[in-house]
């Protein structure tokens, strides 16, 4: 129930696990095919070779025995007495019985292929035999040479032989070797010898071959030239049996495809009677035969079965593996999803266990999607309250007891605590906050919602925080800080307490938001009366912030411990120390003494080291000028040392870090004065474009009749500092504008184009959807949806 919970709460991490998963799967998957594809095949082509190895060697030894029988058949007929047989037209003698004799004795005891020897005499019409009686008929030699319309010479003619008659008659397959000359017109010898090979004797001998070289069961076919099964076995016909005529069948099909090998051998796989062979041949030159070798599949695959089996356990394991990397990876990617179901749980927990489920969200996006809305709602109900006369009314009570609560009565005190709903008592001690945003400048540059919200979360995150241990009001002031009134238990860690809990609230903020602020802790105040002189405190050490730095707690503790040993006059001897030894032009000494007198002036009150600063850069000013009088080539004095930025900056690290720049920078050579006057003249164009975008008549024209430039010149400095036109200026500047009244305004859009400076109302929608990808009507409808 827990695990399918898990799921159901995690839907988003889910897709994410299953979409890695698929695809590492289909990978996997793919990888091992491809392996087991590129095995089979080569598997399948060895399976072919020692295939054709075997059918190779059975056809060297046929056509050796082919080439045999017919040197044996000339060399027969080439004998005198076989002659003298042959052409006999007298009475048998016992010589020429003797010469049967001598060939069975000879020839036919010496080849045991040989199965007997005929002579042919034309003038008797007989066939002297080797075989059974001296005279033998054999009409299915007859009738085998009948058939051809010339009798082929060595060439094997496979029959029947008789070997007895009667109702048991018994034959043999036979291959007949004719030897002869010459034929009458009736396809008649003049004579002849006939060689009679024992087939089941080459048979046995290939399949002897075959079954000694693969150690499997195979079958082995022999094809005629016109691909008919030839004979081998009288017992068991081949025409008969359903096996052989199928893989007949296969062949025959694949003659007329393209070969799987050579043209004169091959191979194909095809299911016979539900079982899948490979099937081998090769093809017989001298003879015209064709020899097939089946071989079932199962078998010549045997080791592919155990492969298979490897492959997809080593398959199972990677993927297992992949699985478990994948669980990390995802927990990786949903990392950032988890940490804001986090920050957003709905219970205000800050925990993201079961949101989902109790707020009945399809999937997380959803669930942060409702979370945004409800964030929106609360953010209007907040700025409703701001402008109500009740939130007003609440404010002017608690900046009435910041500002007089010494000439408050306790009847008005006590008053003011209960329209300021708060359960404060006059009985225990008080304690003011000041919080200042760091970064200030920064900060305004976001857009007003943005920036009303981070306000609103600094403010109720940072009460929420201290409600743990005070009763806590803030009060917006509206600048860069809040003001924050503890009401708590009298009590000596009540300010380590109060600066544990901001300590807290900072990191909240920084973490969750990405923006710090400084606090600044009043020391307790054990009456209300107090309060007034408790704030000015507090408000008066927040401004330390410039020595302690940004997203410090600042107690009066801390800072009494800091300027203890504050010495005023000695920080002063120190800078006209420092100020002498930049007179004599010495960088080392220089920085060495800039550093000392920074060490001194950071240990100062708040007041002196302001002072001091301003004093240190009016007494630079003053050393250059004085040193210029004395000079052929002027010093150039920084500009940092002429403006206001140096002293509005928030930290005395940072005013010290572009003071000891502009010193290092006094009598570099400066930009060139051409490029400086441009960067003067962009920045009046973009004052001039900013202050009177407003106005439908202003254009590069005008302005370039106000600086008194040329329009080529103008044009130039506006595509180098703007890097486009000033027309391209203007329209941005305008868009931009009627992009803010759009977010924080309800006015039309008429209303808002003419207020940019635009009077074509096709012309202005032309110009949004071209930098925007929307109308403004589309633009306004999706922001309400946000």
């Amino acid at each position: 129930m827990r695990f399918l919970r898990l799921f159901r709460e995690k839907k988003y991490w889910l897709r994410i696990f299953l979409w890695i998963a698929c695809v590492i799967l289909l990978i996997v998957c793919s990888f091992s095919a491809l392996i087991y594809y590129s095995v089979e095949r080569k598997v399948f082509q060895s399976e072919y070779e020692n295939s054709q190895k075997i059918l190779s060697q059975v056809k060297y030894n046929i056509d050796y025995l082919d080439s045999t029988i017919r040197n044996m058949a000339l060399s027969t007929y080439g004998n005198n007495e076989t002659k003298a047989l042959m052409y006999l037209t007298e009475d048998e003698t016992y010589d020429h019985l003797s010469t049967i004799n001598k060939l069975n004795a000879t020839v036919i005891a010496n080849n045991p292929f040989l199965h007997s020897i005929y002579i042919y005499n034309k003038h008797k019409n007989v066939y002297y035999s080797t075989f059974g009686d001296l005279f033998h008929a054999d009409a299915e030699l007859d009738q085998a040479l009948k058939s051809y319309d010339r009798i082929p010479a060595l060439k094997a003619i496979v029959r029947k032989l008789p070997l007895s008659a009667g109702p048991d008659a018994k034959s043999i397959t036979v291959m007949s070797y004719v030897m002869y000359e010459n034929v009458d017109d009736r396809n008649r010898m003049d004579g002849a010898v006939i060689l009679n090979i024992k087939l089941d004797w080459i048979v046995n001998n290939i399949r002897a071959i075959s079954g000694n070289d693969t150690g499997t069961s195979s079958f082995l076919y022999i094809l005629d030239s016109a691909n008919q099964l030839i004979e081998t076995d009288p017992n068991d016909p081949v025409a008969s049996n359903p096996f052989a005529v199928k893989i007949r069948e296969a062949y025959a099909q694949s003659a007329g495809q393209p070969a799987q090998g050579d043209a004169s051998s091959g191979f194909l796989s095809r299911s016979v009677q539900g079982e899948k062979y490979l099937i081998s041949y090769i093809r017989l030159e001298n003879t015209g035969w064709t020899l097939l070798e089946a071989r079932p599949y199962k078998e010549a695959y045997a080791n592919l079965k155990q492969l298979l089996d490897t492959i997809l356990l080593i398959t199972a394991a990677v993927f297992i593996g992949a699985l478990l990397l994948t669980l990390s990876v995802t927990r990786g990617i949903y990392s950032p999803v988890r940490r804001l179901m986090e920050q957003t749980s709905m219970d205000g927990s800050g925990s993201a266990q079961y949101p989902i489920l109790r707020s009945g969200a399809r999937d997380e996006f959803a669930y942060l999607t409702e979370v945004y809305r409800q964030s929106k709602e609360q953010l209007y109900e907040y700025q409703l309250e701001k402008n109500n006369n009740t939130n007003i009314m609440k404010l002017y009570f608690l900046k009435k007891m910041l500002v007089d609560s010494l000439g408050m009565s306790a009847s008005e005190a006590d008053d003011a605590f209960k329209q300021l709903g708060a359960s404060f008592s006059r009985e225990k001690a008080f304690l003011l906050c000041v919080l200042r945003i760091d970064d200030y400048k920064p900060f305004m540059r976001r857009s007003l919602a943005e920036r009303e919200l981070l306000r609103f979360a600094i403010a109720n995150v940072t009460s929420e925080v201290l409600a743990k241990s005070f009763d806590a009001l803030t009060v917006d002031m509206k600048d860069d800080s809040f003001t924050i009134l503890l009401n708590a238990a009298d009590s000596e860690e009540t300010e380590e307490q109060a600066a544990f809990l901001l300590a807290e609230a900072q990191s909240y903020i920084l973490r969750h938001y990405g923006v710090t602020f400084s606090a600044a802790i009043s020391e307790p105040a054990a009456d209300y009366t107090a309060i007034a002189s408790a704030y000015s405190q507090a408000f008066a050490n927040s401004a330390y912030r410039y020595v302690y730095g940004p997203m410090s707690v600042i107690t009066q503790s801390a800072i009494d411990e800091r300027t203890s040993g504050a010495d005023l006059e000695q920080t002063l001897e120190t800078e006209s120390r420092f100020i002498e030894t930049f007179r004599k032009g010495d960088t080392a000494k220089t920085e060495e003494k800039f550093q000392e007198l920074f060490r001194l002036i950071r240990k100062l009150e708040y007041n002196d080291i302001m002072i001091v600063g301003m004093q240190v850069v009016n007494h630079l000013k003053k050393a250059i000028y004085e040193m210029n009088r004395t000079r052929k080539e002027p010093i150039s004095i920084p500009k940092l040392l002429l403006n206001r930025e140096l002293y509005e900056e928030e930290t005395i690290d940072e005013f010290e870090r572009q003071l000891l720049e502009a010193i290092g920078s006094i009598g570099i050579v400066g930009k060139d004065n051409v490029l400086e006057g441009n960067r003067v003249a962009a920045d009046t164009i973009k004052e001039i474009i900013d202050n009177n975008y407003f106005d439908s008549g202003l254009s590069a024209t005008g302005i370039s009749d106000m600086m008194r430039l040329s329009s080529y010149k103008l044009s130039k400095i506006a595509k180098e500092h703007f890097g486009m036109s000033i027309p391209e200026y203007i329209t941005q500047v305008r868009l931009s504008k009627a992009v803010e009244w759009m977010e924080n305004s309800k006015l039309s859009i008429q209303d808002i184009m003419r207020r940019v400076g635009i009077e074509n109302e096709s012309y202005f929608y032309k110009l949004f959807k071209a930098n925007y990808g929307m109308t403004p009507r589309e633009y306004i409808a999706s922001k309400r949806e946000r």
